[in-house]
Formats: structure tokens, sequence, C-alpha cells
């Protein structure tokens, strides 16, 4: 299990982060050294938590088809301490 000492960005959707930082995660998997995905599934919500090793942005995306037209995709960054998040395309499915 790897940790990330540089600043670690939380992107979690469908819950209050309150709740995502006390949350017992189900699954995890690194995409490689810089990026960690873990999350929970509950009756009809996932919640995401990205941990990202980055100095800039950090996304997570799904698409029904594999492509990037009709995805949902939320993008997040920190500025001067806070946590941003984004939301670009996709449908009303994604609870921030």
């Amino acid at each position: 299990m790897c940790c990330y000492p540089t600043k670690v960005l939380l992107v979690v959707v469908g819950f209050l982060s309150a709740v995502a930082a006390a949350a017992h995660w189900d699954h995890a998997v690194d995409l490689d050294e810089n990026y960690r995905l873990l999350w929970s599934l509950s009756q009809q919500d996932i919640t995401f938590e990205v941990q990202a090793r980055t100095s800039g942005y950090v996304g997570l995306g799904f698409s029904t088809d594999g492509t990037i037209y009709g995805a949902d995709i939320i993008i997040g960054w920190v500025e001067n301490g806070q946590v941003h998040f984004q939301r670009i395309g996709g449908s009303e499915r994604i609870k921030h």
C-alpha cells in the first residue's frame, strides 16, 4: 500500500465530504504510482475518492461507450488551500 506524502486531492461524488472522510472503502485500485481510486457501493449510490499526487488538476469520468462524448466528468483542483470541483458535460446523474 502506497502513501501519498504530497498534496492529496479528494474527489467525492455522491455524499457529503464529512461522510466520505469516515467511509470504509470496499474497493481500491492504484492506476499508477500517482493515481489511486477508491469506491464503495450502497443500494443506489457509488461513492468515490480519488487520491492523486499532482500540482495541477485531477479528473474522473464515466462513459457508456468508451468515448468522451456524453461522458460524466468531474474535474478537481486545489487553489489557495480550497478544494474545487467542476462537472463537465454528462447527465444529471452525478451528485456533488
